[in-house]
C-alpha cells in the first residue's frame, strides 16, 4: 500500500472554499481555548486592580506604624533605618495636638515630618522649604503670616502657608490620611491639620512642650502589581522585608486578603467557563469533522481511484490531513493570535501573568493535533463505510442519533437548578472574604439552553423525516424550501443545533453579566444613599450656591437597630440615588419596608407612627422610618447631618471647601461596596457572551457552507424548476423561506430557552443578598432586535449565494456532470 502523499497540495488548492472553511474551523476552536486560559488568568490581573483601586498605593507594601515618646524619636528613625537597610523607606513623624503659642489667639497643632511632604502641598504663600509650612485653617485662627515664629521664637521662622489637604486624597497622601486630615467635626475640637517641619533634625528638636507621644509610619514604595503572581511576589518579598520590625509596632498589610480574592476569582472564573469551553471545542471538532466529510464526498471519484490502487482507510484518512492539515495549523495559530490581539474586547484586563500565552500556545496545539486526529479519524471511517462496508450502513451514526443525549443534559440541568437554588453563591464567614461560587449552578441556564438546542435538533430531524407528507403544490416556493431542506436533513439539524446554542448562550451571557454589572450600581447606590456623600455640621442649614440642584442635606439617626432619616422635601431627590418614590410622600413621615407598625421614639425626632409606607428608601434599605425636616424641632438633636450628592466625590468636597464648609467622614458610591462577587459572575457570562459570539460566526459559516455544498443540486433542481415555470421572485422567496425559517427557528428557540434559564438564575444569583433591590434581567429587547437584525443579513447571504448559482448554472454541463 502506497500512502497517496505527492500530490495532496496541490489537490488541495482545487477546492479553495474546503480550505477556507477548515482554516476558519481551526481559527475559532484556537480562539476559544486560548481565550480561555486568558480571560480566566486576566479575570485574576483585574480582580487585583480593582482591590487596590479601593486600598492605597503607597501602603499595598506591608508596613509599620508605632507610637513612641518623642525624646527617643531620634534613635528610633535609626533603628529603623539600620533594621531596613536595603529598600527605600518613607518615614513619617507626626506630633499628637497640643496647645501652641503662634503670637496670636492660642490654639492648637500638631507637628510632622515626611521627607518630600512639601513637595505634594498646595502653597497659597510663600513657598521656602527651610523654615514651617502651617496650613492656611491654623493661619487663619491666629493670623500668622509669612516670618512669624512660634513658642516665643524657639519654632523655625513660617515659610509657607499651604492649603490644608483634604479628601479625597492624593495617592501620595493616602496612607497618612489618619494623621493628616483632621477631624473638624470632633466637638472637642483637638483636631488640627499638620504643621510640617524643614527638617527630621529640626522635627526632633521641638519643645518638649508641642512634643510627648509621637506617630510613626514606615512606608515602602513600591511599583503597584498588575497580576496575581506580582501581588504574591510583592506581599512575600514585603513580609520578610518588614520581618525585623515587627516588634517596632503594628503590622499593615492589606494585600493579604486581596491577593487570596484575586486568586480565587481565577479560580472560580476558571472552573464557570471550563464547562462551556469544552462544549465548544467538541462543536468545533464535529465541525472539523463535518468538513473532512463534505472534503471527501468532493473527492470521491479520486478516493475510490487510490482505493482501487491499493489504499487503505488509513493511507486515504492521511490524504486527507496532508490536504487539510496546513489549514488547520494556520487556524490554530491564527486562533492564537486573535485571542491574544483581542483581549481588550472580551477580557476584563490586558495584564497577564508570565507564562499565560505559552500555556495557552500549548492549549492550542493540543487543539490543533486533536483537529488533525478527527480529520484523518473521520476520512479513514468514511473511506471505510463507502469502499469496505457500505452495505452495512452507518450504523454507528445511527446510533448516536438515536441516544437521547437531551435527557442527559436535562438530568444536568435540574442537578444545576437544585445547586442554584442551596448553594449558588455561599457567604463565607471571612469578613470581607469571597462567596463561593458554585460552577454548577453558573451552568444552569446554559445547560437549559443546550438541552432546549438537543431537543430541537430530534424534532427537526423527526419533522424532516417526515415531510414527503407535506403537499404544498398550491405553494411552490414553500414546497421547494421543505423538500430541499428534508433533502438536507443532517447539515440542517447541525446549523440549527448550532444557532440554538449560539442564540441562547450569548443571551444568557449578556443577561447575567448585565443584571450583575446592574445590581452592583444599584445596591452601591442604595446603600450609601447617593453618588457621594460627606458628614457636616448640624448648623449647615443651606447648601452652597455650587451644589443647588446636585446635593441635598439629610439627617441620619440610630438607636440600636432602629434607623431613621430626616430630609429635605425640596431638594432630596436633587442629590439621593435615583428611585422611584412618589415626592408627595417625602413631605409626610414614611415607614420603610418591615419597620414595625407602631409608635416609636428616636433621639432628636417626634413620636413616629406614620400610615404612609414605602417597601424601600436609599441608606435605609427595607427598614426604617423617613421624617421631613420641617417636622425637627431641633436640627442639634439629631445624631448627624451629610450632604447627598449626585457629583462626583471630588467635585462635592471640592464645592464644600470653597465656600468654607467643613466636612467629614466622605463616602462615594463606587467604592461603599465590595463588587468583587458582583465582578467574577460579570467576567464569566462576559466570556459566556463572547463563546455564544463564536457560536454564531459558526452557526453562519455551517450555513452558508451548507448552501455552497449544495451548489450543484440548488442549480440542478432551480434550474429545472425555471424552465417550467417558476418565476425568479418565487424561486428567491423559496430560499429566503427555507434559509429564513432555520434562523427564525434559531433566534425564537434560543432566545426563549435563554429567558427561561436567565429568568430563574438572575434573581437568585445575588452575591450581596443583605442590599436592595435584587438582581433583575435587563430588558431583552435591544440584544433580540440585534440578533434578528445580524440573521437576516445571514439569510439575505446565503440566499443570494443560492439563487446566484441557479442563474449562473449552464443546465447541460450539470446534466453531463
Amino acid at each position: 500500500m502506497q500512502i497517496p502523499w505527492r500530490a495532496a497540495p496541490r489537490a488541495a488548492l482545487s477546492s479553495p472554499l474546503t480550505l477556507l472553511v477548515s482554516l476558519v474551523t481551526a481559527l475559532l476552536i484556537g480562539f476559544v481555548v486560548a481565550a480561555a486560559v486568558m480571560h480566566s488568568a486576566a479575570s485574576g490581573s483585574a480582580a487585583v486592580d480593582y482591590q487596590q483601586d479601593r486600598l492605597c498605593a503607597e501602603a499595598l507594601h506591608p508596613s509599620v506604624e508605632s507610637a513612641v515618646n518623642h525624646r527617643d524619636i531620634a534613635a528610633v528613625v535609626t533603628g529603623i533605618n539600620g533594621a531596613v537597610p536595603d529598600h527605600p523607606k518613607l518615614i513619617g513623624t507626626y506630633t499628637r495636638e497640643r496647645r501652641t503659642d503662634f503670637g496670636g489667639p492660642q490654639t492648637y497643632a500638631k507637628f510632622g515630618y515626611r521627607p518630600g511632604a512639601t513637595d505634594h502641598l498646595k502653597v497659597l504663600e510663600g513657598g521656602a522649604k527651610d523654615g514651617l509650612w502651617v496650613p492656611k485653617s491654623i493661619a487663619d485662627t491666629v493670623g500668622l503670616g509669612l516670618g512669624g515664629r512660634g513658642m516665643g521664637g524657639r519654632l523655625p521662622p513660617v515659610t509657607a502657608i499651604y492649603e490644608d489637604v483634604r479628601d479625597p486624597l492624593p495617592a501620595w497622601w493616602c496612607s497618612e490620611r489618619h494623621f493628616v486630615v483632621p477631624n473638624v467635626l470632633d466637638r472637642d475640637e483637638l483636631s488640627t491639620a499638620v504643621v510640617w517641619m524643614p527638617s527630621f533634625e529640626s522635627f526632633a528638636a521641638l519643645p518638649e512642650e508641642v512634643g510627648g507621644p509621637t506617630d510613626v509610619t514606615v512606608r515602602f514604595p513600591a511599583a503597584e502589581p498588575r497580576t496575581v503572581d506580582e501581588a504574591r511576589a510583592l506581599l512575600t518579598a514585603g513580609t520578610a522585608r518588614i520581618a525585623p520590625l515587627k516588634d517596632f509596632g503594628r503590622v499593615v498589610s492589606p494585600l493579604v486578603l486581596p491577593v487570596d480574592n484575586a486568586a480565587r476569582t481565577v479560580v472560580n472564573v476558571r472552573s464557570a467557563i471550563l464547562g462551556l469551553t469544552l462544549i465548544s471545542l467538541l462543536i468545533g471538532l464535529a465541525g472539523v469533522a463535518t468538513v473532512t466529510a463534505q472534503w471527501a464526498q468532493r473527492r470521491h471519484r479520486e478516493l475510490r481511484l487510490l482505493w482501487v490502487r491499493g489504499a487503505g482507510p488509513v493511507a486515504l484518512g492521511g490524504r486527507a490531513v496532508l490536504e487539510l492539515g496546513l489549514p488547520l495549523v494556520v487556524g490554530g495559530v491564527a486562533g492564537l493570535g486573535v485571542a491574544r490581539l483581542l483581549l481588550p474586547v472580551y477580557a476584563p484586563s490586558v495584564a497577564l501573568p508570565p507564562g499565560t500565552t505559552t500555556t495557552a500556545a500549548l492549549a492550542v496545539l493540543v487543539v490543533v493535533v486533536l483537529a488533525l486526529a478527527v480529520t484523518g479519524v473521520t476520512a479513514a471511517l468514511r473511506a471505510h463505510r463507502l469502499f469496505q462496508v457500505a452495505a452495512r450502513g452507518d450504523r454507528v451514526r445511527r446510533v448516536l442519533a438515536a441516544l437521547p443525549w437531551e435527557l442527559g443534559t436535562a438530568g444536568l440541568a435540574v442537578w444545576a437548578w437544585d445547586r442554584v437554588r442551596h448553594s449558588g453563591l455561599a457567604t463565607t464567614e471571612k469578613i470581607g472574604d469571597l462567596p463561593r461560587i458554585d460552577a454548577t449552578a453558573l451552568a444552569f441556564p446554559l445547560l437549559v439552553v443546550l438541552t432546549a438546542a438537543l431537543v430541537t435538533a430530534r424534532l427537526a430531524r423527526w419533522a424532516l423525516a417526515a415531510s414527503h407528507r407535506v403537499s404544498l403544490w398550491s405553494r411552490p416556493a414553500a414546497q421547494l424550501a421543505i423538500r430541499r431542506l428534508a433533502a438536507a436533513s443532517g447539515p440542517v439539524t447541525g446549523v440549527l443545533l448550532v444557532g440554538v446554542l449560539a442564540v441562547g448562550t450569548i443571551a444568557v451571557g449578556t443577561a447575567i453579566a448585565g443584571s450583575q454589572r446592574t445590581a452592583l450600581e444599584v445596591k452601591s447606590g442604595m446603600y450609601t444613599g447617593a453618588n457621594s456623600v460627606a458628614q457636616v455640621d448640624p448648623g449647615l442649614t443651606e447648601l452652597p450656591d455650587s451644589l443647588r440642584g446636585r446635593a441635598t442635606l439629610v439627617g441620619f439617626v440610630k438607636q440600636n437597630d432602629r434607623t431613621a432619616l430626616v430630609v429635605d422635601p425640596r431638594t432630596f431627590r436633587d442629590g439621593a440615588f435615583p428611585f422611584e418614590v412618589d415626592p408627595a410622600l417625602l413631605t409626610r413621615p414614611l415607614r420603610v419596608g418591615d419597620a414595625p407598625r407602631r409608635e416609636i421614639s428616636l433621639p432628636g425626632l417626634p413620636p413616629l407612627n406614620p400610615d404612609a409606607h414605602v417597601p424601600s428608601f436609599p441608606k435605609l434599605g427595607t427598614s426604617g422610618w423617613v421624617v421631613p425636616v420641617d417636622r425637627i424641632a431641633d436640627r442639634d438633636d439629631v445624631g448627624s447631618w451629610y450632604v447627598w450628592s449626585n457629583l462626583p466625590l471630588g467635585e462635592l468636597t471640592g464645592a464644600l471647601a470653597d465656600a468654607g464648609v467643613p466636612y467629614r467622614n466622605v463616602v462615594e458610591k463606587a467604592k461603599a461596596v465590595q463588587g468583587l462577587p458582583f465582578l467574577t459572575i460579570q467576567w464569566t457570562f462576559g466570556f459566556v457572551t463572547a463563546i455564544g459570539a463564536v457560536l454564531a460566526v459558526v452557526a453562519a459559516i455551517a450555513l452558508l457552507l451548507a448552501v455552497e455544498v449544495r451548489r450543484r443540486q440548488n442549480a440542478v433542481s432551480g434550474a429545472f424548476s425555471t424552465r417550467m415555470g417558476l418565476r425568479p421572485a418565487a424561486l428567491l422567496r423559496s430560499h429566503l423561506l427555507e434559509l429564513g425559517a432555520l434562523a427564525a427557528a434559531a433566534v425564537a428557540i434560543g432566545s426563549t430557552a435563554s429567558a427561561l434559564g436567565s429568568g430563574a438564575t438572575v434573581p437568585r444569583l445575588d452575591p450581596a443578598p443583605r442590599l436592595t433591590p435584587g438582581p433583575q434581567v435587563p430588558d431583552p429587547v435591544p440584544l433580540l432586535g440585534a440578533t434578528v437584525v445580524g440573521g437576516v443579513l445571514v439569510v439575505l447571504v446565503a440566499a443570494w449565494i443560492a439563487v446566484r448559482s441557479v442563474r449562473s448554472a449552464r443546465i447541460g454541463e450539470l446534466i453531463r456532470g
